[in-house]
């Protein structure tokens, strides 16, 4: 009697292990699954983020080239706030030094443009330039 309560107590065990082994093993599996579905989405975010900020700053300068300063200034507004929010946000340090320098622009392309001058225009086509050139592709 004391024998087949061993070999039950025994199975048992075994069979606890077994589950707990394979239950241990799809676990894993599914967090490191979870793991790369995460950094692909964060990639995904990050692209569309750059991609905003591209999109943001070619109206900027489609406003100075047809003379909308008033236009240029709000997409001025709306790409340095983007800018920031980036450069805050990001793990990316090459676009955190490019979008610091393009922060540092801010003031002169902002005051450029509330005075309705095309001396923006050389500054804007260089923030576009280095947005372009580090852009993720």
């Amino acid at each position: 009697m004391q024998r087949k309560l061993a070999v039950w107590l025994g199975l048992i065990i075994a069979g606890f292990l077994c589950g707990y082994i394979l239950q241990h093993t799809t676990l894993h599996r599914l967090q490191q699954e979870l793991t790369g579905s995460t950094n692909q989405l964060a990639s995904c975010r990050s692209g569309e983020q750059s991609s905003d900020l591209r999109d943001t700053a070619t109206m900027m300068y489609l406003e100075v080239v047809q003379k909308n300063y008033g236009r240029a200034g709000e997409y001025s507004k709306e790409f340095f706030d983007q800018a920031q929010r980036i450069v805050s946000s990001t793990n990316d340090s090459v676009l955190r030094k490019v979008l610091g320098d393009t922060l540092a622009a801010r003031d002169q392309i902002t005051a450029d443009l509330a005075k309705g001058k095309d001396a923006a225009l050389p500054e804007i086509q260089s923030v576009l330039l280095k947005l372009d050139q580090n852009a993720p592709h």
